[in-house]
């Protein structure tokens, strides 16, 4: 179900390559169109992944995120990670961590002048539910009291366990204590209110344009034609005074070196950097990562007469592999060498997440003898003579981002541990849907999280998720999983967590690669820009142009 963000982060991490020429950064002097002439205050940028659809409960990928986080206003606002009122003005949580009452603003109104009430969000999270609606996210909503079910068909979506009370109180019963419940919705597209009136007034035309649809955040969509969408200050949103900009202007531009000439050109306020022209711009450029961890799925489906079944093999590939040099190979150095599953830079228990797993993983710069002894283990459990008898093969893209990928991995396997590799590239598409299918031994991933929680990249290994696209299965980690999902306490919970990565690095089933790490560059005069490593990475609603 969560295939589209991982097309996403895939697509954003497909675009390397030289550029020649680079200059220094503009200054706001050289900026040929700001708006400034007439006194606006407009903000331009692009993206490399065109939105997917412009239905709050039909999105699916960060793209969709960062337009519907402008365009809607869920219960809170989760901005760079704190949680403040967004519709709700306040809200009470039961001793059990079950039940949470919001108290709706009387004062928050949809675009139209219309009040925005309780019942919006129910409207809207049963229809994200609604199996008829096909919503590809609507996992998100099994935090909620009966949610699976009603995902399932097995109980209607009236029996979800979202009520109003009346216009302004909004109760919301969640099927176990959910720490990170607030952060979610806060974030998550798929939990903006809905007016039914709007929806069944366009029927399957619904935000099909920035004409079909109503809207309850800062901002309203007034055109999203030619592969560019405009957004201007939403005159009746409660908190309007917090908003300064005029107007943005979001452009999708494909290719990264096409979006940074249209920065230096002046046409864009914000660019990322390639990560090949990233040298040219040391010391003028800034940075974040934003949650996306790249690796190597391996498919463990037992069914499979495959070596990438066999555990030591697994290790034996991990421990060949020198992060270092790969990633200097690959990604010039500008992403962080990761031997991980779960971004270092949540929110732990304490601290960072990072900082408190304290895991036991694959050296950085690999392991050559400790490689070879689990590749000699492997040879024994396989029947095979000689590691040349081994032949596996690294599915991906077209992409000539990916083919280095895949060359690098297969330079250094064939050279210290002396098997076969090959490397089958095939469209983006038809790489989506053999992970999917399960028809691959190794594939490239990556993952971004929906929360600031280990939890959601953990959860691509139990053996119950839909897209466990790795056929992982270990009854361990099933228990923790399951347990941590009702543990109260923070520290016991995380301690779980990491016990559950913990094994499932023990286990081999993965091969981490890198964390990415986003370059950029933008105006002197932009102010107040957030970047978060969950669900949105660039937050632009209370920037401002100075």
């Amino acid at each position: 179900m969560k295939k589209r963000v991982l097309a996403a982060l895939l697509a954003a991490a497909m675009v390397v390559g030289a550029l020649a020429g680079c200059g220094t950064p503009k200054t706001k002097e050289s900026k040929e169109s700001t708006g400034s002439d007439s006194g606006e205050k407009v903000f331009r940028y692009s993206t490399r992944t065109e939105p997917t659809t412009l239905d709050p409960t039909k999105s699916n990928c960060i793209p969709d995120n960062e337009i519907q986080h402008a365009l809607t206003e869920s219960l809170v606002r989760n901005t760079g990670g704190e949680v403040t009122p967004g519709v709700a003005k306040d809200w009470t949580v039961s001793d059990d961590g079950l039940v949470y009452t919001f108290n709706l603003n009387p004062d928050a109104k949809w675009s139209d002048g219309e009040q925005i009430k309780a019942e919006d969000y129910v409207y809207s999270w049963q229809r994200l539910m609604d199996p008829e609606t096909a919503a590809p996210y609507a996992f998100i909503g099994e935090y909620i009291k009966n949610g699976l079910a009603v995902e399932t068909g097995e109980m209607e979506p009236t029996e979800l366990g979202v009520v109003a009370k009346d216009d302004t109180t909004l109760e919301v019963t969640l099927e176990h204590p959910t720490a990170y419940f607030l952060s979610m919705i806060g974030a998550q597209a798929q939990f903006a209110p809905l007016r039914k009136d709007i929806v069944e007034k366009y029927g399957a035309e619904f935000a099909a344009d920035a004409e079909k649809n109503v809207y309850s955040g800062p901002y309203v969509l007034t055109s999203a034609k030619n592969q560019k969408w405009i957004f201007e200050p939403n005159e009746n949103y409660w908190d309007k005074d917090s908003i300064k900009l005029d107007r943005v202007e979001l452009s999708y531009v494909q290719n990264q070196e096409t979006a940074l000439a249209m920065y230096e050109s002046g046409d864009l306020d914000y660019s990322e950097i390639p990560s090949a022209a990233v040298p040219n711009y040391e010391g003028k450029d800034n940075k974040f990562r934003n949650g996306n961890v790249d690796y190597y799925y391996f498919n463990m489906d037992e069914t499979k007469d495959s070596p990438i079944t066999n555990k030591n093999f697994r290790l034996a590939l991990n421990y060949a592999l020198d992060r270092n040099s790969y990633n200097t190979l690959v990604n010039n150095d500008v992403y962080a060498p990761s031997n991980s599953l779960v971004f270092s830079g949540l929110q732990g228990a304490d601290g960072k997440y990072g900082e408190e797993s304290k895991l036991n993983s694959y050296p950085l710069e690999g392991d050559e003898a400790k490689a070879k002894e689990y590749l000699d283990a492997a040879l024994a459990e396989l029947g095979k003579a000689s590691a040349s008898d081994i032949t596996v093969t690294i599915t991906t893209s077209d992409a000539d981002s990916a083919k280095k990928q895949a060359e690098v991995c297969q330079e250094m396997w064939t050279t210290k541990l002396g098997i076969n590799v090959e490397i089958n590239q095939i469209t983006y598409a038809e790489v989506l849907k053999r992970h999917e299918t399960g028809d691959f031994e190794i594939a490239w991933g990556g993952w971004g999280s929906d929360y600031d929680d280990p939890y959601s990249y953990l959860e691509l290994f139990k053996s119950d998720s839909s897209y466990n696209y790795s056929h992982y299965k270990s009854d361990k980690v099933d228990e923790l999983l399951k347990a941590s999902q009702t543990e109260t306490d923070a520290k016991k919970r995380m301690e779980m967590l990491h016990e559950a990565e913990q094994i499932i690095i023990d286990d081999g089933a993965f091969l981490p690669q890198a964390e990415r790490e986003v370059h950029y560059l933008v105006d002197d005069d932009v102010k107040g820009l957030n970047f978060f490593y969950c669900s949105i990475n660039l937050d632009w609603v209370y920037a401002d142009i100075q």
